[in-house]
């Protein structure tokens, strides 16, 4: 049987490139990766975006007829990183879909899980995510989802 083994990468679509990329390195630490320097000839061009551990890529385009999906892209984290991502998305002054700062009382607990919301600039949707529940309700008053 056919089988996918991951997600390679996702396309995001922006308004703004440079104004992406200052973001998408800034908050979320991914940067241009070189080996698909090539793709970013001619009027379709593509930013491929990587995570340090070049286990993440994002494809961004720029699009001036962007349409934001109404989905979100979802990224795994341990329960300690998850704290950590909550403070920085905090320091960014980075917002939810409903426009409100992220902050530790932003995480929604979905009984064995837990999630935080928000989007990039352009109102691209995006989630972290941690399924150590056990260990961040001892440390966050969580609400149910």
């Amino acid at each position: 049987m056919l089988t996918l083994a991951k997600i390679d990468h996702l396309h995001i679509k922006v308004n703004d490139a440079a104004k992406a990329l200052d973001w998408y390195q800034r908050v979320l630490g991914m940067g241009p990766d070189v080996r698909y320097k090539h793709l970013q000839e001619g009027p379709h061009g593509v930013l491929m975006l990587t995570n340090p551990s070049a286990s993440v890529r994002l494809a961004l385009s720029q699009d001036e007829a962007a349409v934001v999906p109404a989905g979100a892209v979802a990224f795994g984290v341990s329960g300690h990183d998850f704290l950590e991502w909550l403070d920085r998305l905090a320091v960014e002054r980075v917002v939810s879909r409903d426009g409100q700062t992220i902050a530790r009382d932003s995480v929604h607990d979905h009984g064995f899980f837990c999630s935080v919301s928000f989007v990039d600039p352009f109102g691209n949707p995006y989630e972290i995510v941690s399924y150590d529940h056990t260990w961040l309700a001892g440390k966050l008053k969580l609400k149910r989802a």
